[in-house]
């Protein structure tokens, strides 16, 4: 990075850290000057942009001085436990604590938000307020059924807007499917690790997971087959497009064997695609419904996603497509949780933002910066992580899947990282089984390049210093 920002960055971690509190005096622009071996400019931009940060103040005669409004960063942990309901609620504390390099949520980043092309959406929906604040469709706004139709055509989905039902995000989508799928006690396939989210539901609906590992190219279908000799398993939850925790695309030999194995053994294929648009590749994927359709089995599968990562996660836009015989059995759950869906004036401005091409127009903005971001992120591991420790090469989305010998403890690595400002997620709520490896998730969505960097970096010395106290 540019000098000037290694000199900010250093001050503003250990402004966070507490380090130098609130009205401790600074060098002065000539003194760390010289005490750097730099030019008095590239002293004076970094103050400049720590002014403007709000974590320091200059005051004429006297010299510049820590804010006294910051405040030293806080300590957050995780809970003891792994389950993944309380992973989940940790995340989102995360999201409102500050931690100087937060690697642990799998999120877009609020600064690239399309807030003015989506708020003059909002404005053009004055003339139509009593129709937008009273209950909308059961089914969800006709306008963005529409607009999701043709948004999937787009991805070689053929689905008319009848057989799409909008949800409030797509966690609301993933558990209408397995209350409708299943009954308590009932046996599930997943993919190991998997999203968070299916596992607390898993928990809440009494259903029991049976994993099936993967490696660089999509589910094992050898633990596959060899689950399906011994069960009857209700459904299958995959996410073949940029895998969330590990990033990875399945290939498509494993995609088309998944779906000849749930035509052979009777089992619907629930595929979770709220990463498919953020593509890295030059040719991304088609979604497993599109395959479905070309094999002439769209019955074997219900195609869930969400607009949260594409777009905007305030919105609450998600939603599914499935056959009719299906849909009638998920819209009376819908009805008892929630009867008309997200706010039908998020609905119509949604609709409206796609038809005028600003997801679009978005996508093609913010995915060169994710991809950026991916790129730093691996570069750093390379980089900075001793021998033994490996990681996945995402495609898509925002995840990375890194993996080491057990040298820490239960959460003592995650314990440790925070303590340095750094907050990952531990690899071991995204199990069903552990082993002996040991895992943890970085995400790259939110994070600056300089705080990618530095964040890997505090991450690997605490590694190495594990690593020699055992060699020791």
């Amino acid at each position: 990075m540019a000098l000037y920002r290694h000199i900010a960055e250093e001050f503003r971690t250990r402004i966070a850290k507490g380090e130098l509190p609130p009205g401790t005096r600074l060098p002065t622009v000539r003194a760390l000057a010289r005490e750097v071996g730099t030019t008095r400019l590239t002293v004076h931009n970094a103050y400049r942009e720590l002014q403007t940060d709000g974590l320091i103040e200059s005051v004429v005669g006297r010299g510049t001085f820590v804010s006294a409004q910051v405040q030293p960063m806080a300590q957050p942990s995780f809970s003891e436990r792994l389950e993944p309901d309380l992973v989940l609620s940790d995340l989102h504390r995360l999201q409102q604590a500050k931690v100087l390099h937060n690697l642990a949520l799998a999120t877009a980043d609020p600064a690239l938000f399309p807030y003015q092309a989506f708020w003059a959406c909002l404005e053009g929906l004055k003339p139509l307020a009593r129709e937008v604040f009273g209950y909308g469709s059961v089914m969800g706004e006709p306008e963005l059924r529409v607009s999701l139709s043709e948004l999937l055509e787009q991805r070689e989905v053929r689905a008319d807007p009848e057989e799409v039902l909008v949800t409030v995000g797509g966690l609301q989508g993933l558990a209408l499917v397995c209350r409708a799928l299943a009954e308590p006690g009932e046996e599930v396939l997943l993919e190991e690790p998997t999203y968070l989210g299916l596992l607390g539901i898993l928990k809440q609906f009494r259903l029991k997971p049976l994993p099936v590992q993967l490696d660089a190219e999509g589910p094992r279908l050898e633990v596959l087959e060899a689950l399906l000799k011994r069960h009857r398993p209700r459904f299958y939850y995959t996410i073949p497009s940029y895998h969330n925790p590990t990033g990875l695309r399945f290939r498509e030999e494993r995609r088309r064997r998944l779906l000849e194995l749930a035509q052979a053994h009777g089992f619907t294929l629930v595929e979770d695609d709220t990463l498919g648009l953020l593509s890295y590749e030059k040719l991304p994927p088609t979604p497993l419904l599109a395959l479905a359709q070309k094999m002439g089995l769209e019955a074997q599968v219900v195609h869930l996603a969400s607009l949260s990562k594409a777009l905007m996660p305030g919105l609450r836009i998600g939603y599914l497509v499935a056959s009719p015989a299906l849909l009638e059995r998920f819209i009376p759950l819908h009805n008892v949780s929630d009867i008309t869906g997200p706010p039908p004036l998020l609905q119509r401005a949604t609709a409206q933002f796609i038809r005028q091409g600003g997801l679009k127009q978005h996508l093609r903005q913010v995915v060169p910066i994710y991809q950026k971001r991916r790129d730093v992120l691996l570069r750093a591991l390379k980089r900075h992580m001793p021998e033994g420790v490996t990681w996945s090469y995402p495609e898509g989305g925002f995840s990375c899947w890194v993996g080491l010998p057990r040298l820490f403890s239960n959460l003592e690595l995650h314990h440790q990282a925070l303590a340095r400002g750094v907050a990952i997620t531990p690899g071991e709520a995204f199990l069903v089984q552990a082993d002996q490896t040991m895992h943890f998730r970085l995400c790259f969505g939110t994070e600056t390049a300089e705080g990618l960097e530095e964040g890997v970096k505090e991450l690997a010395e605490l590694i190495r210093a594990r690593v020699s106290n055992e060699q020791a």
